[in-house]
């Protein structure tokens, strides 16, 4: 089968979950990035895969950031919780990204934020 006809049946079976763009991420990711391409049989598996995170966007785009060839659901889980986990032993510690993010957004509700306090965005 040639390689644009195989790329064409493998967006089929992954927009419908991803949506074109991200579809077509992850045909790159594999193809160029990786150079180990997709073939329709693995698509489908992988679909299933991102399915069962309950995020299929989120789970692609771990795979593709994290350089992962595929996901499987496990793998996402124990990202999560690792990331989850992370983020608890920082609870309570404010970064300054964390008050500028608060500043821009209009949603700075910690009084004296790195003494920025009477700051207000116009």
């Amino acid at each position: 089968m040639e390689r644009a006809t195989m790329d064409k049946d493998i967006m089929e079976i992954l927009s419908p979950v991803l949506g074109h763009e991200l579809a077509a991420a992850i045909i790159e990711h594999r193809s160029r990035t990786l150079k180990k391409p997709l073939t329709p049989y693995a698509a489908k598996i992988q679909v299933k895969e991102y399915l069962k995170t309950g995020n299929p966007a989120e789970a692609a785009e771990m795979q593709i950031l994290r350089g992962w060839r595929a996901i499987k659901s496990d793998w996402y889980f124990n990202e999560k919780a690792r990331e989850a986990g992370s983020s608890d032993a920082n609870r309570g510690r404010r970064t300054l990204v964390d008050a500028a993010r608060d500043f821009l957004s209009g949603d700075d509700h910690s009084g004296d934020a790195f003494g920025f306090s009477g700051l207000r965005r116009h």
